[in-house]
């Protein structure tokens, strides 16, 4: 399944969970789909191949969903040695990839899987408390337990420490033994981010000139390379997906249409800083020249200015 096929199929599934969805296509992009429902909020890079996603998209992923409150995600349909298992959950650079197929299963049909993969093959955490109480129960010694399972007593401890993963064909011995399910869903949706919030820091003079005025504000900035948006800017219960650029251009207009929707998704607002230009309005995502921003004396009156564009330009529809 080709790249543009894959992207469609995970947009209708994210569609029956009942969810609203925004594409982004840019190339290299951290993201191409941003979805959310009533207690959902997804950031999701496709890809046919799981293992060409860097750990820079990663890192601009993780970072997006931290901010956000999100779940970062990654879908495809292969790692570079073999077809991704329905039902199992891999992870990139600290994000959980799965196919579209776990997906539905997790968004439509309410079941969280259990198996995940690691180098070596298929695993499960399991409840280790529940096994020593089964173990105890059925008159096991640590030592017979082990000998059944083909494992060692050192492994058997800790898989009862919640300590050590379980191979897949072992967790099916243990269940088959004692008839009882005893491997722990993966809350997919749940997962902890792990990322650093660093600092913006600028690539080129505007984006320095641009961070150093939204700072002045009351702002803080956070540089996002792999998005549409160059940064988000955050004041308390304020965000804003910042755009910058030299001068208005067809990538800028299509950039802007694209913060456009994925700020209706999040509930964000859009804001292009330009190094000269005339004030003008793309999807109401406002375009305004780098001096108009030094004219703004706090966050307040800035977003009275983006609120008081975007009424215009309703006015003039």
């Amino acid at each position: 399944m080709d790249r543009e096929r894959l992207i469609g199929v995970v947009e209708r599934v994210l569609q029956r969970a009942g969810l609203k969805v925004a594409r982004v296509e840019l190339r290299g992009g951290c993201f191409d789909l941003v979805a959310s429902g009533l207690f959902t909020l997804l950031f999701i890079k496709v890809v046919t191949n799981i293992d060409t996603v860097t750990e820079e998209q990663a890192e601009d992923l993780k970072r997006l969903a931290k901010l956000f409150k999100a779940t970062p995600l990654i879908v495809g349909s292969r790692t570079k040695n073999s077809e991704i298992e329905e039902g199992v959950i891999y992870e990139r650079f600290g994000i959980h990839a799965l196919n579209p197929a776990t997906l539905y299963m997790i968004l439509v049909e309410g079941e969280l899987p259990a198996i995940f993969a690691e180098r070596g093959g298929l695993y499960v955490r399991i409840n280790g408390e529940l096994l020593r109480k089964l173990r105890e129960k059925h008159g096991y010694s640590v030592g017979e337990l082990a000998s059944l399972l083909g494992v060692s007593r050192k492994s058997l401890l800790n898989y009862e420490r919640n300590e050590q993963a379980v191979s897949l064909d072992v967790a099916l011995r243990i269940e088959e033994l004692f008839d009882e399910p005893i491997a722990e869903p993966i809350d997919v949706l749940r997962a902890k981010v792990d990322v650093e919030v660093r600092p913006a820091e600028p690539e080129t003079p505007l984006e320095r000139d641009v961070f150093k005025r939204l700072k002045e504000l009351g702002m803080g900035v956070v540089k996002v390379k792999r998005a549409p948006f160059n940064a988000l800017s955050k004041e308390d219960e304020v965000t804003l997906l910042t755009g910058i650029d030299e001068k208005k251009t067809r990538s800028t207009v299509k950039r802007a249409e694209m913060v456009a929707e994925v700020g209706r998704i999040i509930n964000s607002g859009g804001l292009f800083v330009l190094e000269k230009s005339k004030v003008e309005v793309v999807s109401e995502v406002p375009l305004i020249p780098k001096e108009s921003l030094k004219e703004i004396k706090d966050v307040d009156e800035l977003m009275e200015l983006i609120e008081g564009l975007k009424k215009e330009i309703k006015k003039s529809i």
